[in-house]
Order: C-alpha cells, then sequence, then structure tokens
C-alpha cells in the first residue's frame, strides 16, 4: 500500500529527509573526527524547516481554510513530535548524566535532574555545564522553534492567507535573520544561548520560505528523464557550497546557503522523481528521518567516550562515523516502527474517541434544551 507521501509524488521529499539527517549525524560526527569529511551543518537544519513549512502548508491550509484551530494543530503537532522527542530527551539525559557529567565531582545528581527537568516538557533551560539551550540532547532545540513557529503560522495565517502578506511576513523574517546573522557573526543560531534569539529569524525565514513555495507550486508534478537530467548538474553545483571558503567570506556563504540554496534545494526535490527501483528505500529513510535526527547525538555521545578506550577508533575517523551512523539508523529504525507509530496511532484514536463522545455529549445536550424549549 501505498503511503501518503508517496501518493503524492512526495518520494524525493522523503529521500531528502533521510539523507539530510544521515549527513545531520555524519557532521556531528566530524565535530570529534575532524578528519572525517562532510557538508556543514548549515543549511541542512535549514532545509528541514523548509520541507517543513512546505509540508505543513500542504497538509494544514486546506484544513485552516475549513476552520481547523489552533488547539487543533498545534495538538496534531505535539502528537506527531513528542513522543519521539521524549526518547531522545530520555536517552540523552541517561548518557549526559552518567558518561558527560559522572567524573565532575562540582555537580550533584539533584541540580543535573533539575537542569535536565524542563526538557521533558520542550522547555529551554539554562544548564551551567552546557553551552547548548538543550544539553540533554543538542538536536531538540530545532523542535522548540518547530512549534514555536507553527503557533506563530496557525496565529497569522489569517493575515498571510493571500500571498502578498505571506511575502510581507517572509520579507521581515529575512530582514530578522540578516540582523541576527551579522550581528552575531554566524548564520548557526539558536542551538546556544549566546544565540539563542537569532534562532527566531532563522527559523521563521525559512520555514516561511517553505510554506511560499508551496504556494507558487502546490502539489510536486511528475517530471520527464530529461528535465531530471538537467537537475542534476544544479544539484552538484549546489553540493560543491558544502566546501570550505576563506574566512572573511564564510559568513556570506553561510547566508546564501540559507537564504537561496535551500528553497532551490526544494525545488528540485520538487520537480526530480526517484526511479521505481528506489521507492521503497526513500520511503523508509523518510518515514525514520526524524527518529534518526533526534536520537543520534546521545549514540554519538555514548561511541565518543566508548572511543576514548579504544585507540583504533580514534585514530580512524571515517570507522568512528560509520559506527554512529550505522548504530544511530538501526536504533532510529527500531524506535520509528515499535514505539513512535504505535503510539502515536494509539493516541490519535484515543483522541477521535474523545471527540466523538464529546460531539455526542454537545448533540444530548443540545436535544434536551430544545426539548425544554419546547415545553416551556
Amino acid at each position: 500500500m501505498k503511503t501518503r507521501l508517496e501518493s503524492q509524488n512526495f518520494l524525493t521529499l522523503d529521500g531528502a529527509r533521510g539523507v539530510g539527517a544521515m549527513l545531520v549525524v555524519l557532521g556531528h560526527s566530524a565535530m570529534f573526527w575532524p578528519g572525517f569529511p562532510t557538508l556543514p551543518l548549515v543549511p541542512l537544519v535549514d532545509i528541514f524547516f523548509i520541507l517543513s513549512g512546505f509540508v505543513l502548508a500542504f497538509a494544514y491550509e486546506p484544513r485552516f481554510d475549513r476552520g481547523m484551530s489552533a488547539r487543533q494543530f498545534l495538538l496534531a503537532r505535539v502528537v506527531r513530535l513528542y513522543p519521539l522527542y521524549i526518547l531522545g530527551i530520555l536517552m540523552g539525559t541517561i548518557v549526559h548524566l552518567y558518561a558527560y557529567y559522572g567524573d565532575s565531582p562540582d555537580t550533584s545528581l539533584s541540580d543535573l535532574l533539575l537542569n535536565s527537568a524542563p526538557a521533558f516538557f520542550m522547555v529551554p533551560w539554562m544548564d551551567p555545564n552546557s553551552e547548548y539551550i538543550y544539553a540533554a540532547n543538542v538536536p531538540a532545540w530545532t523542535l522548540f522553534f518547530e512549534l514555536v513557529i507553527n503557533l506563530v503560522y496557525i496565529l497569522i495565517y489569517p493575515y498571510i492567507r493571500r500571498t502578498s502578506g505571506l511575502l510581507v511576513v517572509l520579507a521581515i523574517s529575512i530582514a530578522m535573520f540578516l540582523a541576527m546573522a551579522f550581528h552575531y557573526d554566524t548564520t548557526d543560531l539558536g542551538s546556544r544561548w549566546t544565540e539563542f534569539w537569532g534562532g527566531f529569524g532563522r527559523v521563521s525565514c525559512t520555514f516561511f520560505a517553505g510554506v511560499l513555495i508551496y504556494r507558487l507550486m502546490g502539489k510536486p508534478k511528475e517530471t520527464s528523464s530529461r528535465r531530471s537530467l538537467i537537475s542534476i548538474p544544479l544539484i552538484l553545483l549546489l553540493v560543491l557550497y558544502g566546501f570550505d571558503v576563506p574566512e572573511p567570506l564564510f559568513l556570506i556563504r553561510s547566508i546564501i546557503l540559507v537564504t537561496l540554496v535551500g528553497p532551490i534545494l526544494l525545488w528540485l526535490y520538487l520537480i526530480v522523481q526517484p526511479p521505481r527501483w528506489l521507492s521503497s528505500t526513500f520511503a523508509t529513510l523518510g518515514g525514520m528521518s526524524y527518529a534518526l535526527y533526534i536520537l543520534h547525538y546521545p549514540v554519538y555521545e555514548t561511541v565518543k567516550r566508548i572511543a576514548w578506550k579504544y585507540p583504533v577508533i580514534i585514530e580512524t575517523p571515517a570507522l568512528g562515523s560509520f559506527i554512529v551512523l550505522a548504530v544511530s539508523m538501526a536504533i532510529s529504525f527500531v524506535a520509528w516502527q515499535w514505539y513512535d507509530e504505535p503510539v502515536r496511532a494509539k493516541v490519535n484514536k484515543w483522541l477521535k474517541e474523545r471527540r466523538k463522545r464529546s460531539a455526542a455529549t454537545n448533540m444530548t445536550k443540545a436535544a434536551e434544551g430544545a426539548t425544554v424549549s419546547r415545553s416551556r
């Protein structure tokens, strides 16, 4: 049976999410094994926000027009994000407490638990031992900003329902992002306390760019092989942006990656369809991409600490990175298939039954009220 994304010609987006998550894993691994070549994390994370804007606009704007409330939308987003988020925080907290802080005599277990507890409720907390807003699981910062921008999206939707209004919001978001990027001298905004406020500009810029692309292009369409072949040089050209540039041009390169290359990549994803023999692989990569993204960092931290005991892992960057990626993908696949999907299915079933009971109760009350009115 075809998945919803597959039936809507979103297979390339599935594959892009999966490959993007794998590159994020390798990018984090490169921080410990700097000899392993990889693309920079910017704009990989930003592409996820662009994809999010596009997919959410495709999936929910028709529902907004039919009267879907902000509460219903946010509840749907929490149900989608929270199960794997909480698993990642739990895994990260265990690793963080016993591996990362285990050798620190100045930090008590109670203090560590107090600093980690807010993360379970998606609340950033200032941890004196970490520069990141989510010390328990660093990539979780994107989930915080994702929910924030989702809330902004539904609240301002009446004003951006027309594309002209969306263009105004996008222009403001780009201006905010550029101001923050030059102020902090980086586009890697949002994950650390030192650049926390810059995350709002970064996320709003990329998210609403994805929404605009949906408005302009709509549902992906099948393309001819010739058109797909024309896209290949463009993809190769974009990959070249992953190589280093002189220091004075680094910020400009990063800004171009976020504001231009990311949207162009999304456009390519929409016009290029994979061959049929890759369809199931792309669907699987897309399905497990969120689990891979949010669960890999605790695995990375664990492998990093084990590596100190085995010099061959330290001395072989490719081996260390491969171990992190392989273990992360295995755990992510299991978590996606046997935890995330079953949990969300049960929660959605419970919510559906609750809505039915609520509707039945309201109908009963209305009928009773009408009866009382007629008796009078």
